[in-house]
């Protein structure tokens, strides 16, 4: 009888410890620097660190909203939230000028391969026909950081020759002086890339980025001559979105292999061009900043509501889709349960 009564006792001290390291492990994953390739970890909104009922508050509001699409929320390299109001995991969402961080991405990693010395280049170097002087003067750089005087026109997608088309607008202004959103100029971007690499920015992507990823399903419009849509036009499943915003909160490291150097993540992500917008603190190398009460955080976004957001000091990621029917009052509507119900419920780690 005693003998039974000890296996018994036992067999639970086991089973406790086992439960234990369990929830050790889980606790202890390293989210900065997780295998992207793989498949994501999940977790728990009960987990510490979290407010489960003001985030789930936040869920449901969002929800509501008549343009929202899903969304998906990474906390210390766990999968908390997967929701879908329209569309499911396999569905390829347009993230229209969330393009636009991808694209720089790809721009950082073919500087890195050394196949462009950096970003300070000018823009007659690889075009030294132009015949505008002020256009041969522009900097790679000022194309990314949206500050390059190129003015904004999304029509060159159905030009026979986009680039001409792009470049035979006058200049705004000279380059360097303010800041002025252009879709064209980042597509400008794309045409210098394929120049470069010898290859689309989809393609030169499929190589290096996109597998690292574990992003298999996607697409990407060319422009009538093959070139990858540098303004808009990727379209991707929730969760490769979530992946992409998880390798800048990573540094652009993956299980210990460098996709993307710290440096060009912390160039992209720090504030290049400040200003001082109702949704935006600045502007870096084709993302977006935002500072609330002196807590930095950065994101991708594009027309309607999409976005990737990447908030370091809570060690969170977190994507929304939404339909492309903007309308302000959802725009409105969305920035505040973004920031103060979903973002907020998540406690600071440092």
């Amino acid at each position: 009888m005693c003998s039974m009564r000890r296996l018994t006792i036992l067999f639970l001290i086991l089973f406790f410890i086992s439960c234990e390291k369990e929830t050790t492990e889980e606790e202890v994953l390293n989210w900065r620097n997780l295998d992207l390739s793989a498949d994501w970890k999940t977790g728990t909104r009960n987990a510490t660190g979290i407010n489960t009922e003001k985030l789930n508050t936040g869920l449901e509001n969002a929800k509501n909203l008549d343009n929202f699409y899903a969304i998906a929320i990474i906390y210390k390299g766990r999968l908390i939230v997967e929701e879908y109001k329209t569309g499911d995991r396999e569905t390829q969402y347009p993230v229209w000028s969330v393009t636009k961080s991808y694209l720089s991405a790809l721009f950082g990693q073919m500087i890195d391969q050394g196949k462009m010395s950096d970003e300070y280049k000018k823009l007659g170097d690889y075009y030294p026909d132009l015949a505008d002087s002020l256009k041969r003067e522009i900097i790679i750089s000022q194309l990314l950081t949206m500050s390059s005087g190129v003015p904004d026109n999304t029509s060159y997608m159905a030009e026979n020759y986009p680039l001409q088309f792009i470049m035979d607008k006058d200049l705004l202004y000279p380059s360097g002086t303010y800041w002025n959103y252009t879709s064209a100029g980042t597509h400008v971007l794309s045409y210098i890339l394929t120049s470069v690499v010898n290859e689309s920015a989809k393609s030169f992507g499929e190589t290096y980025l996109f597998p690292k990823l574990g992003m298999t399903q996607f697409s990407w419009d060319d422009d009538i001559l093959g070139v990858s849509n540098g303004g808009f036009g990727l379209n991707v499943r929730l969760l490769d979105m979530a992946k992409f915003g998880q390798l800048f909160l990573q540094l652009g490291q993956s299980a210990d292999e460098e996709i993307i150097s710290s440096s060009w993540i912390q160039k992209s992500t720090e504030m290049s061009i400040p200003f001082n917008q109702e949704r935006s603190s600045g502007y870096g190398y084709l993302w977006w900043m935002r500072i609330i009460n002196s807590e930095k955080m950065y994101y991708a976004a594009g027309y309607g509501g999409q976005y990737i957001m990447v908030v370091p000091t809570r060690a969170l990621v977190v994507v929304i889709t939404s339909s492309s029917l903007y309308s302000g009052s959802y725009g409105t509507n969305l920035n505040r349960i973004f920031y103060e119900e979903i973002i907020g419920s998540f406690s600071t780690i440092y």
